[in-house]
């Protein structure tokens, strides 16, 4: 057992950030005591030093008799950058379920090479790309005897001058690369298989984002609830659902990430992140400050640059909701759920929506609601939390499953930061109206349904309260209805109502659209000008 009987460090230390957490027994169980996030440049020890003084300053009572916070156990998951994959295969059937089996598992694909191109693969590798971690040889059952000693000439003389790289041969286990040591090759039966055992060689690089889906998991079986999670860094994207009985599905996104590495030469990434923005700057400027971003995530952190940061974290949202809608059809069908004439397959809420990563360090947590809200676009109702102190992550580290749904148990109330409720019901008309009714201890709040909006409804955190809607037009909540009541919880955020579309539509022009998103998210700004 690990915690339980001292005090504890949890560390999650990613590219850009380090967060630390103090975790104590007080009183018969665990309880967060303090926690910190600094650049990952500060370094380890000064931030638990710190954070041990300031817990022990402010009451030595809690940390008496335990020794030197030297001593203390660690819980720790590292997340670094993306690993990088060049896949070589004989042709681009071939390829194409490996490049999306590897990309919808984290990893960056660096480089792919068929057929005629073979031969660029040795510089593509050798010269290019000096951070490859991995080679995969495409070479499925059925591929022509030709085309398999051609891709195999190519790849070879790679393999060999690497001897650094791992590589893997999926498909065709009897695929020999002449001058690489047999044993130094792993298979792979089929694209899933493969990704599998790449991601066992190269584990310690995938730990972090591995460690926060398994805390999710926990969490749904300590709350027998829905949840999902989702975890925004800088390097990428992971994205989990999970049931009281396990995992229901996960995705892990290199491009997830705040700002991706291709946006410092892609403007087109540039500008698509910038749509969110409410700055009304120039275009070059809004470049360079999100390319400043990627370089140096914590020089502009506050003032507009917070506002920017909430702007490339919901681009980042965005992006895996993209690649998680395509995983959707393709596992269920568009014919099995609800599809709009844009192809788009709106899943129903979970029960809970827990958000984490350093992507939602800065904005105020309301605007974190609603950025979770306008972006994994879910009928129905949720309830909306912050990993506030990253601790789930190190949590998943914890090699024992029931001790750390004890941990979780324990840590509840003190590590998930409550941003309150939604509500997401499209489908009312902009000719009729409804209306929403809130009753939670005793009083009764009432206001208009009205169309294409997002409303605010106070509501503390630790209020509980249902919340019915009364509407003319069938609205999907789930299914259709036009008389639904909901438990909700309150939450920093208090309870977001949203009528507006799903896929969220924006305007094309940048004005329109500044005044949209300005105009949703101004409430829920701390310090919003008036």
């Amino acid at each position: 057992m690990i915690l339980g009987a001292s005090p504890c460090f949890t560390l999650d230390i990613g590219s850009a950030s380090i967060s630390a957490a103090l975790v104590a027994p007080v009183g018969g169980r665990l309880r967060l005591l303090g926690s910190e996030a600094a650049p990952a440049a500060v370094g380890v020890e000064p931030l638990l030093r710190g954070l041990a003084e300031r817990v022990g300053a402010a009451d030595p009572s809690l940390l008496a008799g335990h020794g030197a916070w030297q001593e203390w156990p660690r819980v720790e998951s590292r997340t670094g950058p993306a690993p990088r994959v060049a896949l070589a295969g004989a042709s681009e059937h071939a390829l194409e379920p490996l490049v999306d089996a590897f990309t919808r598992d984290g990893w960056r694909v660096s480089a792919t090479v068929t057929g005629e191109r073979s031969r660029a693969l040795e510089t593509a590798l050798v010269m290019r790309d000096p951070e490859l971690d991995l080679l995969v040889v495409g070479a499925p059952e059925g591929t022509a005897r030709e085309a398999l000693a051609e891709l195999v000439a190519a790849v070879a003389p790679v393999a060999a001058r690497r001897p650094e790289l791992a590589v893997i041969v999926s498909g065709a286990a009897q695929v020999l690369l002449p001058g690489v040591d047999p044993d130094r090759i792993l298979h792979g039966h089929g694209p899933a298989d493969t990704v599998a055992v790449a991601g066992d060689a190269l584990s310690s690089r995938r730990a972090g984002r591995e460690a926060f889906v398994r805390s999710i998991a926990s969490l749904a079986a300590v709350l027998d609830l829905r949840v999902e999670g989702v975890d925004v860094g800088l390097e990428a994207g992971t994205r989990v659902m999970a049931g009281p009985d396990g995992i229901l599905r996960r995705l892990a996104l290199a491009d997830g990430a705040l700002v991706p590495p291709a946006a410092l030469e892609d403007q087109r990434l540039l500008d698509a992140i910038a749509r969110w923005s409410t700055l009304a700057e120039d275009a070059y400027v809004i470049r360079d400050r999100l390319r400043n971003l990627r370089v140096a995530p914590w020089r502009d952190a506050a003032g507009d640059g917070a506002r920017l940061r909430l702007a490339a974290a919901r681009a980042a949202l965005e992006r895996l909701e993209e690649a998680w809608q395509d995983e959707g059809r393709e596992r269920v069908g568009a014919l099995q759920r609800l599809s709009d004439r844009h192809g788009h397959v709106p899943e129903v809420a979970p029960d809970l929506l827990v958000a984490s990563g350093g992507a939602f360090a800065v904005p105020p947590g309301p605007v974190v609601a609603l950025a979770l809200v306008d972006t994994l676009r879910r009928p129905g109702a949720m309830a909306l939390a912050l990993d506030h102190a990253r601790v789930l992550g190190p949590l998943g580290m914890l090699p024992d499953e029931d001790e750390r749904r004890r941990v979780i148990a324990d840590l509840l109330d003190d590590i998930l930061l409550p941003l309150g409720s939604a509500i997401v019901a499209p489908g009312l008309r902009s000719a009729r109206r409804g209306s929403v009714t809130v009753t939670a201890g005793g009083a009764t709040t009432s206001l208009p349904l009205a169309p294409a909006t997002v409303q605010v409804v106070d509501l503390p955190p630790g209020l509980s309260a249902t919340a019915e809607i009364d509407s003319p037009d069938d609205l999907y909540v789930g299914a259709r209805a036009r008389r639904v009541a909901f438990d909700v919880t309150g939450g920093l955020g208090g309870l977001l109502v949203d009528t507006r579309d799903i896929p969220l539509r924006l305007p094309d022009r940048a004005e329109r659209r500044r005044a949209y998103i300005d105009a949703w998210q101004r409430p829920l700004w701390t310090n919003a000008e008036p």
